[in-house]
């Protein structure tokens, strides 16, 4: 099973996609990946072909936006962060 066969987004709640957006810190690129991948349901490389990106290119920004939801993701609590709803 390839990385691009696991969408991990998907899981997230409305809740959480909102902190993300507001609070990981993306950059353009990133946060319209993270878009496509959340609210869409785009695999990786259909969001390349969107985005008019490589596939090299678009797993280097993938990268760099999952360190970034990792990186604020403790100071995310499901449900009090209803801020950004």
């Amino acid at each position: 099973m390839g990385f691009d066969s696991i969408n991990f987004y998907k899981e997230f709640i409305e809740d959480e996609k909102q902190f993300y957006l507001h609070e990981a810190g993306f950059d353009e690129r990133e946060e319209q990946l993270f878009r496509l991948r959340v609210y869409d349901g785009k695999t990786l490389w259909e969001a390349s072909e969107v985005m008019g990106y490589s596939r090299r290119t678009m797993d280097r920004i993938n990268k760099t936006m999952k360190k970034k939801i990792v990186k604020v993701a403790p100071m995310y609590y499901r449900g009090i962060s209803s801020k950004y709803n």
